[in-house]
This record gives structure tokens, sequence and C-alpha cells, in this order.
């Protein structure tokens, strides 16, 4: 009886040094689990349709309030704010008629002034929903990320007139001519997104897709002289690369496998 439960012991006692030798060998692999994590992202957008008539291609900083689920679906809120788009020069010359000569705007003395300067600028809110596709059974919460989603699109002439040399484009009248469009969008992304439990912070990129159904928004234009009542389709592409904070991860049950 002596030798047999001493056996036990010596079998047990090889046995979990075996296993452990296993353990620190074989890599955990991340089961699929529920995330809730912030994503501050950067985009450069290219501009189309209706949009290209009047702006050139613009820059973006955002960020994403997101769930992945454990079914590695997605829920998140998007906002993004859009800078530094130039203004084509026949849409200055349009908006600012009565204001310019030569392609300079005239200042309060009657001096042309060559530093006021006009740049695109805009924000966008976005309800967004999509899924996590694995590529690797190592990483189950990384993979193919594809979303939809609908929201609002604003954007606007950024006008900057420093000093005040140009009276016309004070206040309350640059309202006049800075073009405040909304609209109604749609919104599509595909990219690759890498979440892992035991990293701190993760990134994904890819590309994302605005289809914008606006309208002008201000009482008066007055280049036109009347309220501007055009409808516009507007559509961007963007080259995005964001960065995953987690704020909340499910630990899940770790998985391991024999090579």
């Amino acid at each position: 009886m002596k030798r047999f439960i001493l056996f036990l012991i010596l079998s047990s006692t090889l046995f979990s040094g075996a296993y452990a030798q296993i353990e620190t060998r074989v890599p955990r692999t991340d089961s699929a689990g529920l995330f809730v994590f912030l994503a501050p992202n950067f985009t450069y957008n290219f501009v189309m349709a209706d949009l290209r008539k009047e702006f050139g291609n613009n820059f973006a900083i955002g960020a994403d309030l997101a769930v992945k689920m454990k079914n590695n679906w997605s829920i998140d809120f998007g906002f993004k704010y859009f800078f530094g788009g130039l203004v084509e020069e026949s849409v200055i010359d349009s908006a600012f008629k009565h204001l310019t000569s030569d392609g300079l705007f005239i200042g309060n003395n009657g001096v042309a002034v060559n530093d006021i300067e006009v740049e695109f600028r805009g924000i966008a809110f976005h309800l967004q929903a999509g899924r996590v596709i694995p590529v690797t059974k190592r990483y189950r919460n990384s993979g193919i990320w594809i979303k939809m989603g609908i929201g609002v699109t604003q954007h606007y002439m950024n006008i900057k007139n420093p000093e005040n040399k140009v009276l016309s484009l004070v206040d309350e009248y640059k309202k006049g001519y800075d073009r405040l469009t909304i609209g109604f969008s749609l919104y599509q992304f595909v990219g690759y997104a890498h979440m892992n439990r035991r990293n701190l912070f993760c990134l994904y990129g890819g590309i994302e897709f605005y289809e914008n159904f606006a309208k002008r928004q201000r009482a008066y234009d007055f280049s036109l002289m009347r309220k501007d009542n055009a409808k516009l389709f507007e559509t961007m592409i963007g080259l995005k690369i964001g960065w995953i904070i987690p704020l909340y991860r499910h630990n899940p049950n770790a998985v391991f496998y024999y090579r």
C-alpha cells in the first residue's frame, strides 16, 4: 500500500512538471470576449461628387466609443472633426465677388489684404454597427472589421479675418459667406482591427466611406442675394488609422493548443 501511495505521488509530481513545461511552451490564445474601448483616430479624406466642386482633400481627427461583444458584433458612436481642405479658387471668386479684386480681399482702407484665409471645416456624428471577422484561431478578438452606420455631417468655409481688416467679414456677417451645409449621411468602414486582452494598446486601420445628402443652412447668401436652396450629394473616401484603448475587458478562459 505504501508503495502504491508513493507511486501516485511521484506520478502526479512528474505530470505536473510536464504540464507546466507545456504551458510555458504553448502560447495562450485569446477567446472571443467583451471589449469596451475608446478609439481615437486620424484620417486623410479624398473628396468627390459635389464636395469636389468646392473643396480639396482634407484631414480629420476623431474618436469612437465602442463595444465589441463576445460574438464579435460591435456597436460604436463616432465623432469626427474635419480640417485643412483648401477652398477652390472658383468658389472664393464666386462667394466673395463683392469683396475681392484680382483675387485679393479689399480691406477697410481700400488697400488689398493678402492674409485672409478660407479653409474647409466640418464635423460628423455617426452611430455604427459591425462585426470583427477573425482570420486566425489564435486571435479571436482580432480580424477584418466591417461597419456600417448613419449620422449627420456638417461643413462650412472657415474664414479667418485677422484684426478685422475686412469689415464685411466681421462676426455675424461671415454667416452670409460661409456656405454652412448640413445633411444626413451614410457611413461604411472596411479594415483590420487587432485587439488583444493582454496588450493595453492595440491598433486598427482601413478605408471608410461617407455619402452625404446635404442642404445649405444659412437664411441668406450674400453672393446670391437670396437663400441658397441647393441640394447636394457629397462623398468622401478616407484612409483611416486608429488606436484602441480598452476601458473594460472581459477575462475569458484561456485556451491552449499543442503545436
